[in-house]
């Protein structure tokens, strides 16, 4: 038996025959096709005189489907066509049916027969030659074009027609249609659905006599014939047996059914009465809410016309008159003493402005007597300072020759610094060059150890690693990721790498499992989401770039989610099952969908030890994993249904969703990156023994160099201290010029200045002092005269408002009580609107209710009114109640379907 991934070779020379298919766009094991010699000895090639009329002695398409040229040429005998899924044996089988002039509907692949012709290419063809009896054959060939979906017959070579196609056929006794002489895999679930007399009448049109279907359906005929008779004289017999029971239960139906007539009638009068209860109880109550809407009605009346809210409303209407007086008195007296008020105010600030400038009089006259007092004693300050300058210069003068001695001496030795610090600045400068010369070297020596530290990370990524095993496996699908990494704008959607570096397992422990449920081929297909990408993926690496890679189109597959398997994952995980296969997936929803789809790894359930695999045999399991090993149930279609299962060994490690194991020469790459990152570290080990070095000569260079800086320091320092001292003694020079040049200045002007400018200015201080205080009197007058007005409106505006305050309480206690007897008439008002809302509801019940009564008992007899009546009588008398009677008539009602049940002959009843 055949499982996915394996390839059934058998060896038996010359008697295989090669289907080349070199430039397939599939690179799966190749196809065989095997044919048994006669009798077991002889030539694989035969006569055309061994074969028998309508059969096939020659196959010949042309880019047909993924074939661009094949030719098959079976033997007369049994033959097989043996290989893997995908490598094209259902191609060949389309081909035979296309070829003898099927409609396309018939492999239910494709509705036009454009959709045949290979992708990327415009014309596609058909031959088939079929041997005619002794040594004669006729060779049929159909043309196919991808333009306007059109197909053209030629027959030995000549044009022909399709009609003429099929006469041929006919002849040769070649049923393409019927599926006991022709059946493909893409059927099969069609032919095990026939019925046995379908699989007798196309078994017998196979044969081949045309007498036989005609017999057949003779013999049908007449055993329908004898079917009928027999079934119309056991039918009598069974009618003439049910008038005989019917007669003996005339009777006893005829009883049950005036029984039931005297229910019924006991039930109309009870449906009557029910309503005619229930108006009386409604009309009791639609009076007393009648009478609650007129008592409602006479207090709200009362309240309303009452003669005390138009005493309320007139006291109102005169307190609100009077407050309006108050209030405008009240506002009259208070404009009076805001005017007064703010007559006060200006005269206050008059009198504050005539108080300042009397103090700026008198600062005045005090100013002059302080600027002269002042003056005397700056003369004799100035006089005291100008003899202590004139000591201090004569005493500090330094001395010229001293001076010009110590200028030279300092410049001899910073002249000698200088050139010593020269000589250690271009050392520093040499050290500083050969240090960033090492810094540099050191920075390419870090970037190569960073890019070699890379590579060898890149060799540890399990994506990387995951590469290396696919290119193990298949190096044309690696060249073909590479390609499309590099041209992913030549497409609409994202186009998916291998699946096998797409996909991840989510426990490392399955991974062996999952790989052995998709299988190597699956693996490493690309995985396109739309047609038009899958179009231009293989138009680029199937045919221009001639790589043997495998590519899907996910475009209308199911999502993952809407494939449901058939048993629960508890029932699975009762029988040791960790899960199907699609739970330990990781991948994106399209790659998921290309597997659920190719693979069903929805429905194939993995385990990692042993289960209960009785138990998957009743489940019908047809596919699992379970200890390493892999378990296929096989059912028979037809006889018992017998189960087969197969069982094959699962590779341990997995070679692409598990990383794989290095290769030689990825390890030759470790060691080579190893080996150059040691060197490069060493060099840097070098660099930095020399770094260290330099900087402890520059170290002390820069000590050397500061003790340089300090002695000149020290140098200037002293030739500031000098400088310092001769500008200390210029300055008291000049002060001391400065300050007899002040002392001169006044010295002149005290002599300048007399009594007479001192008593002119007290003249004017007091003419100015008495103007100030007449200007003073008369604010204070005009002050007082403003402030009296001022009291008195106070006055009237405190009177006002107190005689306005009783009034405003009066009228507040006027309101409150209008308010209460508002809220009593409103009150009123609600109770009125409440007892005509029950009223006027009370009055629709009242009338529904008569509607129903006069419904219930239009329907009743003279006699059954009569009863109603007497009964209505009678339990009016005894009180009775609605609800009882409600009861009464369903427990009448009951009686009555169980009267039914039991059963009256509808025959007696009419």
């Amino acid at each position: 038996m055949l499982r996915r991934g394996e390839t059934k070779v058998e060896q038996k020379p010359r008697a295989v025959e090669e289907l080349a298919d070199s430039e397939s766009d599939n690179d799966e094991p190749e196809l065989k096709l095997r044919r048994p010699l006669a009798n077991g000895t002889g030539s694989a090639v035969q006569g055309a005189h061994e074969y028998r009329a309508g059969a096939i002695m020659h196959i010949s398409l042309t880019n047909f489907i993924t074939y661009d040229r094949i030719d098959v040429r079976p033997g007369p005998h049994m033959n097989m066509i043996i290989g893997p899924n995908g490598t094209g044996k259902s191609s060949i089988v389309c081909a035979i049916a296309l070829g003898l002039g099927e409609n396309t509907s018939v492999m239910k692949r494709a509705k036009d027969i454009s959709e045949f012709v290979k992708h990327g290419h415009e014309n596609g063809a058909i031959e088939i030659t079929l041997a005619t009896g002794g040594s004669g054959s006729v060779r049929i060939r159909r043309e196919m074009a991808r333009q306007g979906n059109k197909s053209s017959w030629k027959i030995d070579g000549r044009a022909s027609t399709f009609a003429e196609v099929q006469r041929r056929t006919r002849e040769l006794r070649i049923q393409v249609n019927n599926l006991c002489q022709f059946l493909p895999q893409d059927r099969v679930v069609e032919f095990s659905k026939m019925s046995a007399q379908g699989l007798l009448k196309q078994t017998q049109a196979a044969v081949g006599r045309e007498d036989l279907q005609q017999l057949q359906e003779e013999l049908v005929k007449r055993r329908a014939q004898e079917r009928q008779a027999m079934g119309e004289a056991q039918r009598l017999r069974g009618d003439t047996e049910t008038l005989r029971k019917q007669n003996a239960l005339l009777e006893r139906d005829v009883q049950r059914w005036q029984e039931r007539q005297t229910a019924e009638s006991q039930l109309r009068v009870l449906t009557a009465l029910v309503p005619l209860a229930r108006y009386a109880e409604i009309k009791a109550t639609h009076d007393d809410a009648k009478r609650a809407k007129n008592v409602a009605q006479a207090a709200y009346l009362h309240t309303r016309d009452s003669a005390e809210a138009t005493e309320l409303e007139q006291k109102m209407d005169e307190l609100e008159a009077r407050a309006a007086d108050h209030e405008r008195a009240r506002r009259a007296a208070g404009d009076d003493r805001l005017g007064a008020e703010k007559a006060v105010r200006q005269q206050v600030t008059k009198l504050e402005r005539l108080e300042a400038e009397q103090g700026e009089l008198r600062d005045e006259l005090r100013s002059a007597h302080t600027q002269a007092q002042r003056r005397r004693e700056q003369i004799a300050a100035l006089r005291a300072e100008v003899a202590r300058l004139d000591a201090a210069v004569a005493q500090d003068e330094p001395a010229a020759a001293e001076e010009e001695e110590e200028d030279a001496g300092a410049r001899r030795a910073a002249q000698g610094l200088r050139e010593r610090q020269l000589l250690l600045t271009n050392e520093l400068v040499a050290i500083g060059d050969e240090k960033r010369a090492l810094s540099s070297s050191g920075r390419q020596i870090g970037g190569d150890i960073e890019r070699r530290m890379a590579q060898l990370r890149g060799l540890d990524d399990e994506a990387q690693r995951r590469r290396e095993a696919l290119r193990r496996v298949h190096d044309d699908s690696v060249r073909a990721l590479e390609w499309l990494e590099s041209n992913r704008k030549l497409f609409a959607q994202h186009v998916f790498a291998p699946i096998c570096l797409e996909a991840s397992v989510r426990d490392a422990r399955y991974a062996a499992a999952v790989e052995a449920v998709v299988g190597v081929g699956t693996l490493r297909t690309f995985v396109a989401q739309c047609d038009a990408d899958y179009h231009v993926f293989t138009r680029e690496v199937n045919d221009r770039l001639g790589l043997r890679v495998s590519v899907v189109s996910a475009a209308e597959l199911k999502a993952p989610g809407a494939l449901q398997p058939a048993h629960s994952r508890d029932t699975l995980a009762g029988l040791g099952f960790g899960g199907y296969a699609v739970d330990f997936v990781e991948a994106p929803r399209a790659v998921l969908a290309v597997l659920c789809s190719r693979e069903k790894i929805h429905e194939i359930p993995l385990a990692l030890g042993a289960v209960d695999h009785v138990a998957c045999e009743r489940l019908r399991l047809r596919e699992y994993i379970a200890d390493a090993t892999r378990y296929t149930l096989t059912r028979g279609r037809y006889g018992s249904h017998a189960s087969t299962v197969t069982t094959a060994r699962i590779h341990a490690q997995s070679r692409l969703l598990g990383g794989g194991g290095e290769s030689d020469e990825v390890r030759a790459t470790r060691e080579r990156l190893g080996s150059e990152i040691d060197k490069l570290r060493d060099t840097e080990s070098s660099n930095e023994a020399q770094m260290k070095r330099l900087t402890t000569r520059e170290g002390k260079i820069r000590d050397a160099h500061r003790q340089i800086e300090a002695q000149e320091a020290e140098l200037r320092e002293k030739r500031r201290a000098r400088a310092d001292a001769l500008e200390a003694w210029e300055r008291q020079r000049v002060h001391a010029t400065t300050k007899r040049a002040q002392l001169q200045s006044l010295t002149a002007d005290s002599r300048r200045g007399s009594a007479d400018e001192i008593a002119e200015i007290k003249r004017r201080v007091e003419k100015g002092l008495c103007e100030n205080a007449r200007d003073r009197a008369k604010c204070l007058a005009a002050a007082a005269k403003h402030a009296a007005t001022a009291v008195s409106a106070l006055h009237s505006l405190a009177r006002g408002g107190l005689a306005g305050f009783r009034d405003t309480r009066a009228l507040a206690e006027h309101r409150a009580a209008m308010l209460r007897l508002r809220e009593a008439v409103a009150e009123a008002q609600a109770e009125l609107e409440r007892a005509t809302d029950a009223f006027n509801v009370a009055k629709s019940a009242a009338r529904s209710a008569l509607e129903s009564t006069r419904a219930a008992t239009s329907e009743l007899t003279e006699e059954e009114r009569e009863a109603v009546r007497a009964e209505q009588e009678r339990r009016a008398a005894a009180h009775a109640t609605s609800d009882e009677l409600e009861t009464e008539l369903a427990t009448c009602r009951q009686r009555l379907s169980m009267a039914a049940a039991s059963g009256v002959s509808s025959a007696v009843i009419a």
